[in-house]
């Protein structure tokens, strides 16, 4: 009898060590999720805040070279009426001033603006909004899988005890607010 004894002992000694693992372990992973939830939540936050500060500066740069390139086209453009107005009159002197006009932007273009770069600026502005909406989608991501996994946790027996105890609740998923149901519309004008 005190051999059964013994064994029984044991054995409840045993289950109360597994019990209290178990429960700490529980405890652990869930505090972990529920941090990495609100870690990614944050990423999110990080991201929508690089593209709010990033995308509005691109914007910008691509119309001021787009500006300063139109200022050009139309330099040239007016030159070339110019010229072509003295030569339908015969108008030497009005032909040489519009050369001279022409020969002025050309060579502000060749000695300050040896290429044209604003196709490169906008290629450029599409592949860094590309990379940043990319990003923000990553982000979103990652939290609604965690997000998911954890309150796949707190909902499943036993861990939904412990979960309770702790006073944990369900974690809302991200979505998308109402104006995002919407294309976004970026303004490249210059005027």
């Amino acid at each position: 009898m005190k051999k059964g004894l013994l064994i029984s002992f044991v054995a409840f000694v045993f289950a109360i060590v597994f019990a209290v693992i178990y429960f700490i372990s529980t405890v652990n992973d869930l505090t972990d999720m529920k941090n990495l939830a609100k870690k990614y939540e944050a990423d999110i936050q990080t991201e929508l805040q690089s593209r709010f500060d990033k995308v509005p500066n691109l914007a910008e740069i691509v119309k001021s070279a787009d500006e300063h390139e139109e200022n050009i086209i139309n330099a040239i453009t007016a030159a070339r009426k110019q010229y072509n107005k003295a030569l339908s009159a015969k108008d030497t002197e009005g032909m040489l001033e519009a050369d001279e006009a022409l020969n002025i932007v050309i060579k502000d273009i060749e000695e300050n603006y040896p290429k044209i770069t604003t196709v490169d600026l906008y290629k450029g502005f599409m592949d860094e909004y590309s990379g940043i909406e990319a990003a923000v989608t990553i982000a979103r991501k990652n939290y609604n899988e965690v997000v998911m996994e954890y309150n796949n946790m707190i909902e499943h027996i036993p861990t939904m005890f412990i979960a309770k105890a702790m006073g944990l609740e369900h974690i809302p998923e991200f979505k998308a607010s109402e104006e995002a149901n919407h294309s976004v519309e970026i303004d490249m004008t210059t005027n």
